[in-house]
């Protein structure tokens, strides 16, 4: 079975090759702004935790358990590059209708749309919603939530 830091490695890579530079470049931070200020309903993404301004924080929101648990970016209902700020971020997911969802989000520091990795150990922050710790690989019933507002923790391992 694959660990989480492979399973999350394998998202980002994936989703890299799928979304492309186009699809980050069509996200303005002017559309977020406005996605916020009529976000009425949907999913607002809370990522605190980030260490530095660096690069774009990688979020993906998933629907069933089957593809969160093998991080399938595929079907995954929502995806989101944000700009990294220190601390935390926001991400908003205006369309989302009443969950559950569990959150997979990574801290891009090179902007590469790779998790990268220093052998079997990510080099870059990473969380998964309903993870305690680093290494806990919380299944989709404790990962996710019917909450508007959800709140996730960037673990760092360097």
């Amino acid at each position: 079975m694959p660990s989480i830091r492979q399973r999350v490695s394998a998202i980002c890579i994936s989703a890299a090759i799928l979304l492309g530079g186009a699809f980050a470049a069509s996200l303005v931070p002017t559309v977020e702004a406005q996605e916020k200020k009529n976000a009425s309903r949907g999913l607002e993404v809370t990522v605190e935790g980030v260490r530095n301004s660096k690069g774009l924080v990688v979020v993906l929101v998933m629907d069933n358990r089957d593809a969160f648990k093998a991080y399938d970016y595929e079907t995954a209902v929502g995806y989101k590059e944000v700009p990294a700020s220190t601390g935390s971020v926001q991400a908003f997911f205006p369309k989302l209708t009443p969950g559950p969802y569990a959150v997979v989000a990574f801290h891009d520091e090179n902007e590469n749309r790779d998790l990268d990795m220093d052998g079997q150990v990510p080099s870059e922050g990473y969380t998964v919603s309903g993870a305690k710790d680093a290494y806990d690989e919380p299944p989709f019933k404790r990962a996710a939530t019917k909450e508007r507002l959800q709140t996730v923790r960037m673990f760092y391992l360097n």
